[in-house]
């Protein structure tokens, strides 16, 4: 066994050496040293190394990848035995591959004879085992010298993305080994038991994923938009540089942003701007946006869309399907197909300048009247689908907490309850809002005493029919009363109950979670009550969800106050939507229509629970 392990080992490392052999043995090349040194590692045989000293043509003839046409045993060649690690050491010391690339190739092809030998007798044994091994080698070199790659051209990401939008095959090879490349890394961090170790190791995989995603394409990057706004599920050093995807995505040049403008607005960039500052604001998954001066003088912000959007969510969305085709088939209670289906609109209205531009003239009406609020308006003329101009509206971005607390007109408490307020009016009076309320479309300036919320970016967006409106300040109110039926009724107008759902089983199990504070707000009107339950006890949550089905705009719903949530918390780490809207929620029910009746009722739960 151990004859035949040697000639194992002797028949991978010619394998290898044969595969890195000629041009690559360079002697200003990395790749040599690489697959020598590997070579040499896989070549001891009990303990031994052959090794051989041969004149100067020997070595040039080595150098340069003629050794095996060069008749290296009439060249007066002499073979000497010597240990594994003196042969390394003596290898380190003379810093030459050329000089002993020659010599170990003949004495490899000397000792791998009996071994092509044996495998024309046992091609299968030799085929499992030698074949896959000397793949997954060569495979995972190549992973991770693909880790490598500059991301800092953005015309060259552009191109990588065109080819990607062309190539599903090779999009899903880069999936899988920056897969790999971020996994090894946040592996090794898991591990580490050392906390400044593991922090770096941390931030290093925190870099890694903003390559690979950046490497992926514009559906990744707006991935780790979402993911870089929950710093409560995801270690912060990781969060920190996935920020960085925000607006920070690398950017493609001035000249094929004018190109782009052209070919839209149908007009030579000097015939309609005045100034074009060809160097971005800023740059994120979709697009980049540009300063300019119009030709009556105004200051404008143009957003330019990249190239193959289209192409690219046509590549990636399909994969999304199989997740909610597995959701489907395991019953999880969640509408997926739905869902995702009208997930699949949105992003694909986001990539459709005019229909952004219809939403934001709809929310910048909507909070015209309001000073504490800007949505900066848009410029028709200079809009089509794939470049939108607006108003320039300059601000200090949100998640910059060390600026915010610099400029003394800000307060950042104040910040966190004005954007909690937008979106209770968003959900819950005007119908419509932003899906996507990550940092990099939210800033302030000064503009009124405590700072004025600036929102850019109205791609994602969601409509609420009139009765999800009144069930989301109807639930919003139950929680704050802790009142199981009114919370029930609130579901039911809301859509989230399955038709011929047993009511009276959802209510006990809402008024368990209220009564041991499973569910309930700083607001909530009365203590969570720990005592034990009767014997048969709440119903089971499987049974429970069972009555339930989320509809899309409910998923939308979630997911923005998630995100809003993270952008909250950076602004005030006691922040909470429920706590800060409570005050509002009367005010828009009587707007609502909301009666003596409602009053009534919430001045008795007032005086009842003493609050």
């Amino acid at each position: 066994m151990q004859h035949h392990g040697q000639r194992y080992l002797a028949l991978g490392a010619a394998v290898l050496a044969t595969f890195c052999r000629g041009p690559l043995f360079h002697a200003d090349r990395i790749r040599p040293s690489l697959a020598f040194s590997v070579a040499i590692g896989h070549t001891k045989f009990s303990g031994v190394v052959a090794t051989a000293s041969v004149d100067s043509r020997a070595v040039n003839a080595a150098s340069t990848g003629t050794a095996s046409h060069y008749d290296v045993g009439g060249l007066n060649r002499r073979l000497a035995w010597r240990s594994h690690s003196r042969f390394r050491t003596q290898a380190r010391s003379m810093g030459t591959v050329g000089q002993y690339t020659g010599p170990i190739l003949t004495t490899l092809r000397d000792y791998t004879r009996p071994v092509l030998a044996a495998l024309k007798a046992r091609p299968l044994f030799y085929g499992l085992f030698v074949a896959p091994n000397v793949i997954l080698l060569v495979a995972l070199i190549l992973v991770f010298l693909g880790g490598r790659k500059d991301i800092s051209n953005g015309d060259a990401m552009q191109e990588k993305w065109a080819r990607y939008a062309n190539r599903p095959a090779l999009r899903a090879a880069a999936l899988m080994a920056g897969g790999v490349r971020f996994g090894a890394i946040y592996l090794r961090a898991k591990l580490a038991r050392n906390p400044e170790k593991k922090h770096d190791l941390l931030v290093a995989a925190g870099k890694r994923a903003v390559r690979e995603l950046v490497q992926l394409g514009p559906t990744y990057v707006k991935l780790g938009q979402i993911i870089s706004s929950r710093p409560d599920s995801v270690p912060d050093e990781i969060v920190k540089e996935l920020k960085s995807l925000q607006d920070n995505v690398p950017s493609f040049s001035g000249a094929r942003a004018k190109a782009i403008l052209e070919a839209e607005l149908k007009k030579p960039v000097s015939e309609l701007f005045k100034e074009f500052d060809e160097v971005p604001l800023a740059a994120a998954s979709l697009g980049q946006v540009h300063r300019a001066i119009l030709l009556d003088g105004r200051q404008v912000a143009i957003k330019v869309q990249r190239d193959k959007l289209k192409e690219m969510y046509d590549l990636d969305l399909p994969q999304f399907d199989k997740v909610t085709d597995m959701m489907e088939r395991f019953k999880i209670g969640v509408d997926a197909k739905t869902m995702f289906k009208d997930a699949k609109v949105i992003l694909y209205r986001e990539i459709d300048y005019t229909a952004e531009a219809e939403n934001t003239h709809r929310l910048n009406d909507a909070f015209k009247d309001e000073d504490w609020i800007k949505i900066p308006g848009i410029i028709d003329e200079f809009t089509s689908r794939k470049v939108m101009t607006m108003e320039y509206v300059p601000g200090i971005k949100i998640d910059n907490i060390k600026k915010l607390d610099s400029t003394p007109e800000i307060d950042r408490q104040l910040l966190g309850k004005l954007l909690a307020k937008a979106y209770l009016l968003q959900f819950c009076k005007y119908g419509v809002f932003n899906t996507d309320p990550h940092p990099g479309n939210l800033a302030v300036d000064s503009m009124v005493p405590g700072g004025r919320l600036i929102m850019y970016d109205f791609g994602q967006v969601a409509y609420l029919t009139e009765p999800q409106c009144d069930g989301i300040l109807q639930t919003i109110q139950a929680i704050v009363d802790l009142d199981a039926k009114a919370c029930v009724k609130a579901f039911v107008k809301l859509g989230a109950v399955k038709e011929g759902a047993d009511l009276a089983v959802l209510e006990a199990k809402i008024e368990d979670n209220f009564r041991t504070g499973k569910v309930k707000s700083k607001r909530s009107k009365r203590k969570a009550d720990n005592e034990e339950q009767e014997a048969s006890g709440p119903p089971k949550d499987s049974e429970v969800m069972k009555s339930f089905v989320l509809p899309s705009q409910l998923a939308f719903v979630a997911r923005a106050i998630t995100q809003m949530r993270g952008v909250g918390m950076m602004l005030d780490e006691d922040w909470e939507f429920i706590d800060l809207v409570a005050d509002q929620v009367v005010e828009l029910q009587l707007e609502k229509g909301a009666g003596l009746g409602y009053l009534a009722n919430q001045f008795f739960k007032q005086f009842q629970f003493g609050s």
